[in-house]
């Protein structure tokens, strides 16, 4: 390769990472910036606060309650005794309109040696699929709750550590707040890719049963959820479950809102599943 085609693919390099940075920019000064009416004057939240128990109104883990929140997660798969992967997550969450709507926009980067050593989380080999959510909750009384969701993964990853194509994922839950303060959530979801496959020509669809699970505490500061799943492959015809489990604390107020941490250990089951063991540490910050 000569100079003048190094310096190149120097600059279109640059120039990628600059328009995905300029691209983030955008998105999360969109979220800010999209007019919020107060969540404690809309029904939506009226008929939350009338339940008999609202400690997961605070929590994050009704998934009916949309909440302005942000924060970082750290995942890291086993995929087998001798492979492993990592991604760390930035998101920030808004509601839109009467509280029954949200968009999330999230960044990740995959774990590498230029993250570990460097920290430079913009490396073109660091960046994974950006993705925007929007979150609508349809229908909510005070026994049961449905939503759906639809998050577009952008094909902004490089290293093999995204889709390597365009993606949807959609999700609809029906949530069940039962009588003992428990709830409910089973759902339905559907990832498929949007360009017929990657560059090596692998295609996207899957279909999973989710049967989210949150039980309720004598202590208000700590929660769990149980989140036992069902996963089909259409493409391999692979089929295998996994089990996460989140143990999580609230520690305190935080610029307005009520700050968390979290760790979610999980496990594959079945010979499909595509990792061992997995366990993902966060911390956000939610209702400010």
């Amino acid at each position: 390769m000569t100079e003048k085609q190094s310096q190149l693919v120097r600059v279109l390099a640059f120039s990628k990472k600059v328009s995905f940075v300029a691209a983030t920019v955008c998105a999360v000064t969109l979220l800010l910036s999209v007019p919020t009416s107060a969540q404690e004057g809309a029904n939506l939240d009226d008929i939350q606060r009338q339940r008999s128990d609202s400690a997961d109104a605070e929590n994050g883990t009704n998934p009916t309650k949309l909440t302005t929140q942000m924060g970082l997660q750290y995942s890291y798969n086993k995929i087998n005794p001798s492979l492993n992967n990592g991604l760390l997550e930035f998101f920030y969450q808004r509601p839109i309109g009467d509280g029954s709507k949200a968009l999330k926009v999230t960044v990740p980067f995959a774990d590498n040696p230029n993250l570990r050593q460097n920290l430079n989380l913009f490396e073109e080999n660091a960046v994974g699929d950006v993705s925007l959510t929007f979150l609508n909750v349809f229908h909510l009384t005070q026994k049961a709750g449905a939503a759906y969701t639809a998050e577009l993964f952008l094909n902004t990853a490089s290293n093999g550590a995204g889709y390597g194509q365009m993606a949807l994922e959609t999700s609809l839950f029906y949530a069940m707040f039962l009588d003992n303060g428990a709830i409910f959530a089973p759902a339905w979801v559907q990832t498929f890719g949007l360009e017929g496959g990657n560059s090596a020509g692998k295609k996207l669809n899957t279909t999973t049963l989710d049967f989210y699970y949150v039980p309720k505490l004598p202590n208000r500061k700590l929660f769990m959820t149980f989140d036992p799943a069902i996963v089909h492959d259409w493409e391999s015809s692979d089929t295998f479950g996994s089990l996460q489990v989140t143990f999580g604390m609230l520690t305190g107020k935080l610029f307005g809102g009520d700050s968390q941490v979290f760790i979610k250990p999980g496990v594959g089951i079945g010979k499909d599943a595509p990792f061992d063991w997995s366990f993902e540490v966060g911390f956000k910050v939610l209702n400010f």
